[in-house]
């Protein structure tokens, strides 16, 4: 299997260097307007797809390009799954709430390019059985676990969203590479902690708090949720491997109540993960890795330029993003 890859994997080595680097985003981070900004943008990677004028259009595209590019390389199933029902997941979300919520407005909402899932059989599957059978078994438990009430609010739509999106991710990704468990593991980890500590400053109650958290992270759900009625969550995330380094942004967020600084260390660790993370030098998972790593840089870019829009000052912006 590994022989077959290797191809596919000098392939996506020379692709790696379209990726920002550590004085790019140093340059964009210090660029005085989103004008500024552009410019530097343009003389990157993402320069060849800004004829598409709207940024938001250019992200796209970018994005589809790295998609296709793992397709086009990819000789294994559990790899174009594993990323592409990633997306048929947010899909799923913005169908299915409109239409369970009482919007209604297909025309209106926004969708991405369909993953391996047909947006016209999401839409389908709310009323008919027929179409509910072309869907994944996960995507069917959550259709089928919505559609128990008559009606649902967007936050029960979101709530359960949230939990096919960890089990998708739970279990295709790691189904790619055993490698990545440490990877989804880490990222449920720290979405649960993110939830916490935002509810201790909203003073969310315990059970309320319960609801919110997802499975699959390094501590259960109901460890979390006693160590926040206990107010020890800095002491349980302590334990968590390889998050010694910060815990003490954790606290920090805790006393301010405020928590970008410790979404930047997250993502940080994320981003270390999938650079250096415990995967085979040939194989699907650097492929996958590099496909992640695409989405979360241009996440972050999509925040710089809004951040830039806004006038946000350079200091500030250092304390969000992971890179310069």
């Amino acid at each position: 299997m590994a022989e077959s890859f290797i191809y596919a994997n000098g392939r996506i080595s020379g692709e790696e260097t379209t990726l920002l680097d550590q004085r790019m985003w140093q340059m964009l981070i210090s660029s005085a307007s989103g004008e500024e900004a552009l410019r530097l943008l343009g003389d990157t990677w993402y320069g060849g797809f800004m004829q598409y004028h709207c940024m938001e259009d250019c992200f796209v595209k970018a994005m589809e390009t790295t998609e296709d590019e793992l397709i086009e390389l990819s000789e294994d199933e559990r790899l174009v799954r594993g990323i592409l029902h990633r997306r048929d997941v947010r899909n799923a979300r913005y169908i299915w709430k409109d239409l369970l919520s009482g919007g209604g407005s297909e025309d209106e909402i926004n969708i991405e390019r369909p993953g391996l899932i047909e947006t016209e059989t999401l839409r389908k599957a709310v009323k008919s059985v027929e179409a509910r059978d072309e869907l994944p078994p996960l995507f069917v438990r959550t259709l089928e676990e919505l559609l128990e009430n008559d009606r649902v609010s967007t936050v029960q739509v979101d709530r359960k969203m949230d939990l096919l999106a960890a089990a998708v991710e739970r279990d295709e990704l790691i189904e790619i590479n055993s490698g990545f468990r440490t990877f989804v593991m880490t990222n449920i980890e720290q979405k649960n902690f993110l939830t916490a500590g935002r509810c201790s400053i909203d003073g969310v109650s315990r059970q309320q708090l319960r609801e919110l958290l997802l499975p699959g992270g390094y501590h259960t759900e109901e460890e979390i949720a006693e160590a926040y009625q206990r107010s020890t969550l800095p002491g349980l995330l302590a334990e968590t491997p390889g998050f010694d380094s910060i815990v003490a942004t954790f606290e920090e967020a805790l006393e301010a109540g405020l928590f970008v600084g410790f979404e930047r260390e997250c993502d940080r660790r994320l981003l270390e993960l999938l650079e250096k993370g415990a995967f085979p030098v040939f194989g699907p998972s650097p492929l996958a890795a590099f496909v992640i790593r695409r989405e979360m840089e241009i996440r972050h870019l999509r925040l710089l330029l809004a951040a830039k829009s806004a006038g946000v000052r350079e200091d500030r912006l250092k304390k969000r993003l992971p890179r310069g």
